[in-house]
């Protein structure tokens, strides 16, 4: 990453033509695990929107550890209490991811692939690092990254690790994330 310049309401990031790639990738992989084509079609009145997202079914599959990260039992103790919550919030939650994700996607689309700078506008930063933070604890799940020991003992695996490339690229989001954060 060459570099983050605030001009006016947008945040300039320079990203190689590498970095765009990858993030669209990662974001991608995020969507894909969300299910975006099972998603229910958005209505304009706010009842049959409602309607849908209660009826839904849950597509998402909670046994894999980076969903149950993603979204978290509201209730420890009491399974029957997070499913019901879970049902009343799981869609929207999981929309707002899609939505955000998508709009991290047009602005990497616009860069023409790194060719010129990503464009953040201020005042979506917080939907830009809500989705980075998602596909970092993606990322931390997979790497199985439950502390900061955890990071230490990756942080220092040898280049001939497999894992120590995946490390490489949760260290880039989280420099990606800081770097907005100093320029909003």
């Amino acid at each position: 990453m060459k570099d983050f310049a605030r001009k006016g309401p947008f945040i300039r990031v320079r990203l190689s033509e590498y970095e765009a790639t990858l993030l669209e990738s990662l974001l991608d992989q995020l969507t894909g695990l969300l299910g975006v084509d099972d998603s229910p079609p958005a209505a304009d009145d706010p009842f049959e929107r409602w309607q849908a997202e209660f009826s839904e079914t849950g597509t998402l599959d909670d046994t894999d550890p980076v969903i149950e990260r993603l979204f978290p039992a509201a209730y420890r103790d009491d399974p029957s209490a997070s499913a019901e919550f879970r049902r009343f919030t799981q869609a929207r939650q999981r929309q707002d991811r899609i939505d955000q994700a998508e709009l991290v996607m047009t602005a990497l689309r616009d860069s023409d692939g790194g060719h010129k700078p990503v464009q953040v506008r201020v005042i979506e930063v917080d939907q830009w690092l809500k989705v980075l933070t998602a596909v970092r604890l993606s990322l931390a799940v997979r790497l199985g990254i439950e502390s900061a020991a955890d990071a230490d003992e990756l942080d220092g695996l040898g280049e001939d690790d497999p894992r120590s490339y995946v490390y490489r690229v949760y260290e880039w989001i989280g420099y990606l994330s800081e770097g907005l954060l100093s320029q909003a």
